[in-house]
């Protein structure tokens, strides 16, 4: 959608500059309305649709070399140090029944660097107690996901189902605790992370502090424990 958003936009572009034939482009053309780009993001989706065509001949000229290069800038993900996230994991107040729900939840995160989409979405089908694994299909990337289920997190996911999930006829792992039991949002999660991060008086001003940091600060531990960056990433 955000590519055909960004193509479109520049097609009008040309058109406010009296181009409405693809026939009618020029180098010129092409230029100015490159310049009339706002988002400079923009400029790899339409130096490929120019190339596209090009290379199925729609328009006799490549003018993908015209188009200016946008290098994205670097951005460093936030992380907390291992000190910190056991802080965080201990805060969680474990013997209230909200508490044992989200000390499994936020474990998924913490030691699993479970994204929260996928812990929103994660069903009773994916855990395999027997086999002391949970299998997914990622959310974002579509691709499977084979994990570990570590002993604190099976302890964790054992007692929050069995003596604490609302007993209803729904596959989804974590529920609201209260009617009507739908399953846990990443609005949710965001929100329990923040409010672990305070309660444990952690400095989150001026850090982002959703269960995304929780993620990157697991990968971050694991490479200076000396696990190989490929290792890391491809976990």
């Amino acid at each position: 959608a955000a590519k055909r958003s960004f193509c479109s936009r520049f097609l009008v572009y040309l058109s406010d500059l009296g181009c409405h034939e693809l026939s009618e482009w020029t180098s010129s053309y092409i230029c100015k309305a490159c310049v009339k780009v706002q988002n400079k993001e923009a400029w790899n989706v339409i130096r490929m649709f120019l190339k596209f065509l090009n290379m199925n001949i729609l328009i006799d000229v490549d003018y993908s070399s015209l188009v200016p290069h946008h290098k994205k800038a670097t951005v460093i993900p936030v992380t907390y140090s291992q000190n910190e996230i056991q802080r965080f994991e201990a805060s969680i107040d474990r013997s209230t029944s909200i508490g044992r729900r989200d000390y499994a939840m936020l474990l998924l995160a913490s030691r699993l660097g479970m994204r929260s989409g996928d812990i929103s979405k994660l069903s009773l089908d994916e855990l395999d107690f027997d086999q002391d694994t949970i299998q997914l299909i990622q959310e974002k990337t579509s691709q499977p996901l084979n994990l570990p289920m570590l002993p604190e997190i099976k302890e964790a996911l054992s007692d929050y189902i069995e003596n604490i999930r609302p007993k209803v006829d729904q596959n989804d792992v974590f529920l609201r605790m209260y009617a009507p039991y739908n399953r846990i949002t990443t609005s949710a999660l965001r929100f329990a992370t923040t409010r672990y991060f305070k309660k444990a008086g952690i400095d989150i001003s001026g850090k982002k502090h959703g269960p995304h940091t929780l993620r990157s600060s697991l990968a971050t531990l694991m490479v200076n424990d000396d696990i190989p960056y490929d290792v890391v990433r491809l976990i």
